[in-house]
């Protein structure tokens, strides 16, 4: 594919060319690409400063250390509802009392310490 050239564009390269290398037109394109670079440099800083922020922050708030109503309180140990014990300790503690022996609906045994 062939580009055709435009022969104003060369004309208008020929007429201008001294001012685009030194002249009014080169300054206006240096202070432009000068403003770009540092308005980039102030958007990279301030974005590079609030993540050092944000990471301060979140350090400082996780290692604090937690309130009070917020600490794990070990709980006083509480005795089991039942013990295990031999038969013949079972034997030793009921001694002459009646003690009943029954299945449950569920199928499980119930023992019931009767009143002499």
């Amino acid at each position: 594919m062939t580009e055709k050239h435009d022969p104003r564009t060369k004309l208008l390269t020929e007429i201008f060319h001294e001012e685009w290398s030194g002249g009014a037109p080169a300054g206006f394109a240096r202070d432009a690409a000068a403003l770009v670079r540092r308005r980039r440099r102030l958007r990279h800083s301030l974005v590079a400063a609030g993540t050092a922020a944000a990471v301060a922050v979140l350090t400082l708030v996780l290692s604090r250390p937690a309130p009070e109503h917020f600490r794990q309180r070990s709980l006083p140990q509480a005795e089991p509802a039942y013990e295990i014990i031999s038969d013949d300790e079972l034997l030793a503690q009921l001694s002459d009392r009646p003690l009943l022996a029954m299945r449950t609906e569920s199928g499980t045994r119930e023992f019931v310490l009767l009143e002499p």
